[in-house]
């Protein structure tokens, strides 16, 4: 770790710092720039939008490779990508709605995010030659925070910018409680042994586009991660510092406010960790390792892209089930029309014949106006309540979670069987 700087005074707090101007402080007047702002935001949205359907094929890949029997580091790996991949996809789908999305799990569990992130980097850190080691107080075990997706982000700047500017040495995380006011706070440090922070460049450190001589030199960057950092820990009611830097390194620390102790949350403790739930359904009986199979059922799977269709297949082989791939409406009605099916599941979102347009000519033959059909989309169900109308049995985002699709195909199909 470098030598303090000095106290309090003399930390560089990102909140002192005016913002960026232009485009990225929304603060330019005119047309011709209010325009290129919607451009750019246009542009920005359809890259969000593109994004979660590798995303989701990623997501849905871990959960296949996650049926399988796997060693307790596999498992820990595995772990490690699903919430890496969720994260990136949680932030795709907030860029897109403009508001906070839930979370499959919503896990605001304090010590467990630290860790799930010093974990994520800590295998880069032993790749370059570099230690890692985290340090967490024990009585914050029983906290957790307000925004867990904050957090993960703020974390992975840092990691990043240390993994980025340490060429030996390592870099140490330590988080401690500080009791006191109207709420906790947890203090995080991270400290590396890495070309440090020159004084003069210390003042502008958490502006836009704003990189120094020393870090030009020695690793590529945008400049918007140290600006991003302090952003986010400042809408959550806390501050991002730099607390030290020298020649020998540099160490940030993050300051957020604690929501209560979480002893008391109903379920806490029930289920060893890493333990992962069997999928469920009135028809399952039990299959090797955590997968559950469903009587054998042919299914139509109705999706534009390729890795899509594969990956579903390859669940719904897992469930016990027969396949059958269109890659359009148009070829979805054709394979109806020659052969019978049990369900389908249907993307909404398909150039030419969307979703809507196909299910409605399923529904206009008098062989399938009863069949069972589940919409998947990667965008959010903004208009679920439409969705619904037009006739879907079931609605779905992607990732399609295994559990998830299973207790879907079980109440559509099971339901219709009834009604």
């Amino acid at each position: 770790m470098s030598a303090t700087t000095g106290g309090e005074d003399e930390r560089r707090a990102a909140g002192s710092h005016e913002g960026p101007s232009g485009l990225l402080d929304g603060a330019a007047d005119g047309s011709a720039l209010a325009g290129g702002e919607a451009a750019q935001d246009a542009r920005i949205s359809i890259l969000l939008h593109d994004l979660r359907t590798p995303l989701s094929a990623m997501r849905t890949a871990v959960e296949i490779i996650d049926t399988e029997p796997t060693t307790p580091r596999q498992t820990s790996a595995i772990r490690t990508l699903e919430m890496a991949i969720d994260a990136l996809l949680s932030m795709t789908a907030e860029g897109l709605s403009g508001v906070e999305m839930p979370r499959a799990d919503d896990t605001r569990d304090l010590v467990g995010i630290i860790r799930s992130v010093t974990d994520l980097f800590a295998a880069d850190a032993r790749a370059r030659g570099l230690s890692s080691r985290c340090d967490i107080a024990a009585e914050l075990d029983a906290y957790r925070v307000a925004d867990p997706l904050a957090l993960r982000r703020v974390l992975s700047v840092l990691y990043d910018n240390a993994l980025k500017y340490t060429g030996e040495g390592g870099i140490a995380l330590t988080a401690s409680l500080e009791p006191g006011g109207a709420r906790p706070v947890v203090a995080i440090r991270l400290a590396d042994t890495g070309i440090g922070i020159p004084d003069e460049e210390q003042p502008w450190l958490f502006r836009a586009r704003r990189r120094g001589e020393l870090a030009r030199g020695t690793a590529s960057g945008s400049g918007l991660g140290l600006w991003s950092a302090a952003r986010l820990a400042a809408a959550q009611g806390g501050g991002l510092t730099l607390f030290e830097s020298s020649p020998q390194g540099s160490c940030f620390e993050l300051r957020l406010p604690l929501l209560a102790p979480a002893a008391t949350r109903p379920g806490a403790g029930d289920a060893d960790e890493g333990e992962r739930p069997a999928f469920a359904g009135a028809a399952g009986v039990p299959a090797r390792g955590n997968v559950r199979k469903i009587a054998r059922r042919r299914l139509l799977v109705v999706d534009d892209n390729e890795a899509n269709r594969r990956m579903m297949e390859a669940m719904l082989g897992a469930f016990g089930c027969d396949t059958v791939l269109a890659e359009s409406g148009e070829a979805a009605l054709e394979r109806l029309d020659a052969e019978p099916f049990d369900a389908v599941l249907l993307d909404i979102n398909m150039p030419g014949m969307d979703g809507v347009a196909t299910l409605a000519g399923i529904r206009s033959r008098a062989a399938t106006a009863r069949l069972p059909v589940i919409g998947i989309t990667a965008a959010a169900l903004a208009d679920r309540p439409g969705l619904e109308t037009a006739g879907f049995d079931a609605l779905m985002e992607k990732p399609v979670l295994p559990a998830m699709l299973f207790s879907a195909l079980d109440r559509a199909i099971l339901g219709r069987a009834a009604g």
